[in-house]
């Protein structure tokens, strides 16, 4: 019997443990310490002791794989990962960097059953690009489509809060990889998706991760309520430019392959009442909704990826 154990290092700290390809338990480490969307401490600093690991005490891993949001610096990851192996027994490891829209999307599709789908991901921009200037960019929306263990992306649109080095980036991400990956790119100027509600929640007096509360107040707009007006009108209009926006995605989505199946994924899909909205516009799409539409689910993806999937 196989055992891997995928691990998600970022916000969301999660860990997956499969027993031949098939998972059998899941836990985030924030349900253990009591830290709400807890991000593990710099391990340079603290060699924080993970709760959940006690879980594992006695299982030895034929592999563990790492993923992460990008913090842009491979060394800085390598402490994370070393941390955690000194606290688990495993024969070997991977760490992948970067590709995080893609564990979004395979965790989807493991949890669906779909034989196929177009798997679409929306987030606050869980993969970065920074250009010569140390500008960041990031990827916010992204296409996938998954059949017989094989994912083909078909689209990324990477947004920035600043233009003033646009045409540099675009040059730049003309020669990357991405292009010989014959993926469809598309470079934004404007804020967008998860990113867009993001800043919104910031506008409304918000603090970061509290994104859930913008958009539960979003239901008071036409109601009698004390609630700020001003918090009241950011939230309406954070739901429905989002709306269209998702709208938009999925009948792009439709546009490279004719596939009825339709999973949904990444932060901003933790938003049921838009996801309501979309399932209502398309009637005659298929539509999942990842369960763990979160960073957490990236250690779902990364280890069923890892396993049994082809790039």
């Amino acid at each position: 019997m196989r055992k891997t154990l995928g691990v998600n290092i970022s916000h969301n700290c999660s860990f997956a443990y499969f027993e031949d390809n098939v998972l059998r338990q899941y836990y985030e480490e924030d349900r253990f310490n009591k830290i709400k969307n807890f991000e593990p401490p710099n391990p340079i600093k603290e060699e924080y002791k993970y709760k959940v690991l006690k879980k594992f005490k006695d299982v030895v891993f034929d592999k563990v794989v790492f993923v992460s949001f990008d913090r842009g610096n491979v060394l800085i990851e390598k402490h994370y990962i070393d941390n955690i192996l000194k606290q688990l027994k495993c024969k070997s490891f991977k760490f992948y960097n970067g590709q995080h829209h893609l564990f979004h999307a395979v965790s989807g599709l493991y949890f669906s059953k779909f034989k196929e789908a177009l798997c679409l991901i929306c987030d606050g921009g869980g993969e970065y690009f920074t250009d010569v200037n140390l500008e960041l960019f990031r990827l916010i929306e992204s296409i996938f489509y998954i059949k017989d263990n094989k994912v083909k992306p078909f689209y990324k649109h990477y947004s920035m809060a600043k233009c003033d080095f646009f045409n540099n980036f675009k040059n730049i991400i003309s020669e990357s990889n991405f292009k010989k990956e014959n993926v469809d790119i598309k470079l934004s100027n404007k804020e967008c998706g998860g990113y867009k509600f993001m800043r919104y929640t910031e506008k409304a007096g918000f603090k970061n991760f509290e994104e859930g509360q913008l958009m539960g107040i979003s239901a008071y707009k036409n109601k009698n309520t004390d609630l700020n007006k001003n918090v009241l009108e950011l939230a309406h209009k954070a739901q429905e430019e989002t709306l269209e926006e998702r709208i938009e995605l999925i009948e792009k989505a439709m546009t490279y392959i004719d596939c009825k199946n339709i999973i949904l994924s990444g932060g901003y899909h933790l938003n049921c009442s838009n996801n309501f909205k979309l399932i209502k516009h398309f009637p005659k799409l298929n539509f999942f909704v990842d369960p763990i539409a979160h960073d957490g689910g990236t250690a779902v993806g990364a280890a069923a990826y890892d396993a049994y999937y082809k790039t």
